[in-house]
């Protein structure tokens, strides 16, 4: 359980930058109409940081994929996927 818990204050601190970085891309893109490269690249990078921590947190803790949480975080990661 000791690798549980080092994977679970990453995954967090990833969760709140992708959802920064998520907003940020929104802002840019339809309220400022600005070029929104650089927060889709950062959106795009910390996507495939979180989807690999995701998955690894599905391995090492089986009861984490039944949790309310789980199918919450992998819509949030749907927009990743569209960019992909």
């Amino acid at each position: 359980m000791n690798t549980v818990n080092k994977v679970r204050p990453a995954i967090w601190l990833s969760r709140f930058v992708y959802i920064a970085f998520f907003i940020w891309l929104v802002v840019d893109f339809f309220v400022l109409d600005l070029n929104a490269g650089v927060p889709g690249l950062l959106l795009l990078l910390i996507g495939f940081w979180l989807f690999y921590l995701e998955n690894q947190l599905e391995k090492l803790d089986p009861k984490y994929a039944d949790t309310f949480w789980c199918p919450i975080w992998r819509f949030l990661l749907f927009p990743w996927f569209l960019i992909m």
